[in-house]
């Protein structure tokens, strides 16, 4: 009986957080009813009445009885006050104290352990969102951060919520070692799994607005299985009822290989980001636009601009090259609309970079960048039929043949692979690193069609621990260098390898001076490594967190610059380029931007503003104001890729 006894209080106290208060009350009842049988043993009898503690105010009945004992037990103090009383009636009050104390200290343990729990899991995250409209980040790894400090640049007001596997106290670390900025978010981190759908709907991810999938970073390859299952979970919860307010939602894949399924999974509602394949492309584009990452980070990563649709009315008949200069203060990219598919679903098309004669008509918008913190500011439309043909003119056209590749990891494949796709000819890949044997052979088992005549892949054993090795490459017969993020080596960081190597390649570039030296692009996990970089040949840092973070943010936002982004990075597309200034203007002459971006249309190409000696990378210039540009200036442009 006892022991029955005791599996029924272990089996409810553990399974009900009512049940300790529910005994308390029921303990105390007992021990009140207990001490009300001094009644019986002359408790309101005249020796009794004497006593300070005992009183028949309203007749010495059951209702004076139930005070007297109940005071007992609120009140241990209160049996000092019996003084005088029967023997009977003393030991009753001693009973009630007793037990009052008894009572009392387990009420307060269960209230203190209730405190502890829910401070516990507020600690874990362990509470269920009330909120809707807000901002969800499921998973988090090192991009975390740089979403939420991108997030802080644009002002984000809504409360942010981030549900992960990993330990809560990593994910607030990383943010108190954020920027400042990170301080006017509205956080809130939780613990909790993304691919169950009890938790999902506990952070109610069906009410958010946007939707952030980010790899879990403790899961390693298999994070791709985790966030193809929550998009699964995420499309059959939200597209369950037709007229659910669906969020904006990207996911990051991490490997290439599994962009399709994921594509499935989402049923291509949702914008995609291989993180593998968008570093190798950037890489690639920064070795044939030295300086590419630059302006790309002050286009997409800096905060200051914003790449948004727009309508103008009126459209009908005006030609593309009539809306050069229509907003002052902001650059026209392209033309977008909306296509009805065979089901009625809308799908929206972008065209970049149209030709200048291109007809538009009223259903059409236009792409424009501009400025986050300025409205744009129209002006009339130009008077455009036809221009001259452009003249000649002789542009240094980007071609790798020859390609040193420093390290090795997960991405080197991708990175050969859109190398051969940019070659407009043969091309020689070398690859340095340890472990060539094995690198080589996991190449080959999943870039197989990498290996073909105009593709020459070599693999040389190489190792910090033979620095000396690299002197015996001749560097300054490639056309290009680059450093990838080699994390195989565990006892090692990353970055400082990079680093460590740039260091190497600059003593070798010291001791050639008379010699061309290669553009280096390096990949790197932490934007503050880019500091420790100052001095070397360093041409172009891709921070791959930081540039994913950026695709991240910008397409949650706005999902239709998924195309763009795509045309961008693909070979054969249109691309962000860079010109010399003299093709379009007059140098030493005062020229206004307006002119500049007119001179452009004429080889089909948009302006997005300029590289100075001076000023740097300048994006977006307003269009009236003159100024004078110098040899050696280079526009950015939007146009199409060229080869040799």
């Amino acid at each position: 009986m006892l022991k029955q006894l005791n599996y029924y209080l272990f089996l409810f106290s553990t399974t009900s957080r009512v049940f300790p208060y529910v005994l308390i009350l029921g303990l105390a009842s007992i021990v009140i009813i207990v001490g009300m049988s001094a009644y019986f043993f002359g408790l309101f009898s005249g020796e009794a009445l004497r006593a300070e503690g005992i009183d028949d105010a309203l007749g010495g009945g059951v209702i004076d009885t139930l005070w007297w004992s109940m005071k007992h037990i609120l009140d241990p103090g209160a049996l000092s006050e019996n003084y005088g009383a029967p023997i009977g009636v003393i030991v009753f009050a001693l009973f009630n104290s007793v037990m009052g104390l008894i009572i009392t200290g387990a009420l307060i343990g269960f209230i203190v352990s209730a405190i502890q729990t829910a401070m516990e899991d507020a600690r874990r995250g362990s509470a269920t969102i009330r909120e809707s409209g807000h901002y969800l980040i499921l998973g988090w790894n090192r991009k975390g951060t740089a979403i939420l400090e991108l997030l802080a640049k644009y002002g984000q007001s809504q409360r942010v919520v981030i549900l992960t596997d990993t330990g809560i106290e990593h994910v607030r670390t990383a943010i108190r070692q954020g920027s400042r900025e990170l301080r006017s978010l509205k956080l809130l981190p939780m613990q909790g799994s993304i691919s169950v759908n009890s938790e999902l709907r506990r952070v109610a991810a069906h009410r958010a607005s946007h939707i952030v999938l980010l790899s879990e970073a403790d899961l390693g390859s298999s994070g791709d299985l985790t966030t193809i299952k929550t998009l699964t979970l995420l499309n059959s919860e939200l597209y369950a009822k037709e007229n659910t307010q669906r969020p904006n939602i990207v996911a990051e894949i991490v490997n290439k290989e599994n962009a399709v399924i994921a594509g499935i999974a989402s049923k291509n509602h949702h914008p995609l980001v291989s993180s593998s394949d968008f570093i190798s492309k950037t890489m690639v584009q920064c070795a044939r636009y030295p300086g590419y990452s630059e302006i790309y980070s002050e286009l997409f990563a800096s905060g200051r601009f914003l790449i948004e649709i727009r309508t103008i009315p009126n459209l009908e008949d005006v030609l593309f090259g009539n809306l050069a200069s229509v907003f002052n203060n902001g650059a026209v990219m392209g033309v977008s609309w909306l296509d009805e598919g065979p089901k009625k679903a809308a799908r929206r098309v972008s065209v970049l970079n149209p030709e200048p004669d291109y007809d538009l008509t009223d259903d059409d918008q236009v792409i424009v960048l501009r400025n986050v913190d300025e409205e744009l500011r129209s002006v009339s439309l130009d008077s455009f039929s036809s221009w001259e043909e452009p003249p000649e003119r002789n542009i240094s056209r980007p071609n790798v043949r020859k390609v040193l590749i420093l390290a090795y990891n997960a991405n080197l494949g991708l990175i050969i692979a859109e190398l051969a796709k940019h070659a407009a000819s043969d091309i020689e890949v070398v690859v340095a690193c340890s472990h060539s044997e094995v690198a080589e052979a996991q190449v080959h088992a999943r870039y197989s069609e990498l290996f073909t005549e105009r593709l020459a892949l070599s693999f040389v054993e190489f190792d910090l621990a033979e620095a000396w090795r690299l002197e015996t490459f001749d560097v300054a017969a490639f056309d290009v260098i680059f450093i990838v993020a080699d994390e195989t080596d565990k006892t090692i960081d990353a970055d400082s390898k990079t680093i460590m190597l740039l260091l190497l390649l600059g003593e070798i570039k010291s001791k050639g001076r008379e010699v061309e030296f290669p553009p280096v692009v390096a990949e790197l996990l932490n934007s503050e490594s880019k500091l420790l970089c100052e001095g070397t040949p360093l041409t172009d840092a891709i921070v791959s967190t930081e540039i994913l973070s950026i695709q991240l943010a910008q397409l949650v936002r706005d999902p239709f610059l998924e195309t763009l982004y795509k045309e961008l990075l693909n070979a054969g597309g249109i691309e962000i380029g860079l010109r010399r200034i003299g093709h379009y203007v007059n140098v030493s002459e005062s020229v206004t931007m307006a002119d500049v971006t007119r001179s452009a249309l004429r080889f089909n190409e948009v302006a997005l503003g300029y590289r100075s000696q001076s000023e740097g990378v300048v994006i977006n210039p307003q269009k009236d104001t003159a100024r004078t540009f110098s040899e050696g200036d280079l526009l950015i442009v939007l146009a199409q890729q060229i080869y040799a």
